[in-house]
């Protein structure tokens, strides 16, 4: 439960982050470092290493909890929907084999740019990892759609960050399923997640 509720929070922090940008044009920095750092740890020792610490997931952390603490309403219900939506491609995903290993390769050569970049967010990389979202994940039957408003959603530079963020949820939501998460568990343990986060953000 500790695990799955770290990855889905991970999902939910690029989400949240996706809602940002695709609202008003910005997002917290230090989250969408984390988020994005967490496509390129791809032999970690825990879950929490993925996104280098608690810490690094401490934005989707507080969005589980005020998602599924009741406390909703439109606005922070479009997290959730997106992470949803990246459920429905990574188990899509995880049952093509091919476009799994494509997807490992070009994101091998994209490290090499990461790395160059100091491990920071910047154009290069974000343009990068969104190219492989587009090839790899926006040709499958299922496309998550992302609603905001059309001055920032015409900016390719906005664009390429909002599927560079969704290609890191979609990491999370890979994560997610290894670690045993499933979708009827947010319906049926909802309490326990909540109660888990809880606890993690007091850590």
């Amino acid at each position: 439960m500790r695990d799955a509720t770290i990855a889905f929070a991970g999902m939910l922090q690029a989400s949240e982050l996706v809602r940002q940008i695709a609202t008003s044009g910005n997002c917290s920095g230090q989250a969408a470092q984390a988020s994005i750092a967490s496509v390129f740890s791809r032999d970690p020792e825990s879950t929490e290493d993925v996104y280098g610490g608690l810490g690094g997931v401490r934005m989707g952390l507080r969005v589980l909890t005020e998602l599924f603490s009741a406390r909703t309403d439109h606005e922070s219900l479009q997290p959730l929907n997106y992470a949803l939506g990246l459920a429905k491609l990574g188990r899509a995903i995880s049952r093509d084999r091919k476009r799994q290993q494509a997807i490992g390769k070009e994101l091998d050569l994209v490290a090499k740019a990461w790395q160059d970049a100091g491990e920071t967010v910047d154009d290069s990389v974000t343009s990068q990892l969104a190219d492989i979202y587009q090839h790899q994940v926006s040709t499958l039957d299922f496309r998550l759609s992302v609603s905001g408003k059309p001055e920032y959603l015409k900016q390719q530079e906005k664009v390429a960050f909002v599927r560079a963020l969704l290609l890191a949820g979609l990491r999370s939501a890979f994560l997610w399923r290894q670690v045993g998460g499933r979708q009827w568990r947010l319906v049926f343990q909802r309490r326990k997640m909540l109660e888990q986060a809880q606890a993690l953000l007091t850590a």
